[in-house]
């Protein structure tokens, strides 16, 4: 995590140097990525980065991170006793989510690649502790859903837990297979990580999630 010497920095500056990160992660696998593009485009020596950070994964694990608590936050800006059941409530993150995509295709890119491609040696034991931590967040969502009556008592939480997230991680493969979607692309031509396929993304996601309400749905 970063030394005290990068929060002194103003903010402007903090804030240049994660977006120059950002890019040079986002569009290249750790072990391809370079603090020496980094340096240059910041126009920093080379030693200024590790005033501020240990290594090289140590500023990956802060860009990771960073982009997790953005994309967290879209998540949790929205209150349940606001929808009138789950699905909507679920449909509902999800259009946070493109929103999330939409406002920050950086911190999108790099967390699909996290997700979906990274394959680093170096970086492995981190590439899936999102996963563990959405699972204890689903697990406790279900629960509370489950005195509401949402879900059956006799299905055990853990399968649900499987279930939704399985399915919801789905939705990038789907896109990517139907709509030949090249994510690195879009974000290179200074589109959101979906591009222009919002409309399909939209449609993708309710009839998945139609899909998910009645595989689910109490008899």
């Amino acid at each position: 995590m970063p030394k005290e010497t990068f929060y002194n920095l103003s903010e402007e500056k903090r804030n240049r140097f994660v977006q120059i990160a950002l890019e040079e992660f986002a569009y290249r696998d750790f072990q391809a990525a370079s603090i020496t593009q980094i340096v240059k485009k910041l126009g920093i020596a080379k030693g200024s980065v590790y005033q501020y950070f240990d290594d090289k994964l140590d500023l990956w694990l802060y860009l990771k991170k960073y982009s997790e608590e953005i994309k967290i936050s879209y998540i949790t800006s929205l209150k349940r006793e606001d929808y009138p059941n789950f699905w909507e409530y679920y449909r509902a993150m999800y259009l946070h989510g493109i929103n999330f995509d939409l406002e920050h295709p950086l911190c999108s890119l790099l967390l699909y690649r996290i997700g979906f491609k990274e394959s680093s040696e170096q970086v492995k034991p981190y590439l899936h502790t999102w996963k563990e931590e959405a699972k204890i967040f689903f697990r406790q969502w279900i629960e509370a859903e489950k005195k509401l009556g949402t879900f059956e008592e006799g299905i055990a939480t853990d399968i649900i837990v499987h279930f939704l997230l399985t399915m919801s991680l789905s939705i990038t493969e789907l896109l990517q297979d139907r709509y030949h979607i090249d994510f690195e692309k879009n974000i290179s031509e200074g589109k959101p990580l979906f591009g222009k396929n919002k409309e399909e993304l939209i449609k993708a996601v309710n009839d998945l999630i139609f899909l998910m309400e009645r595989a689910l749905k109490i008899n």
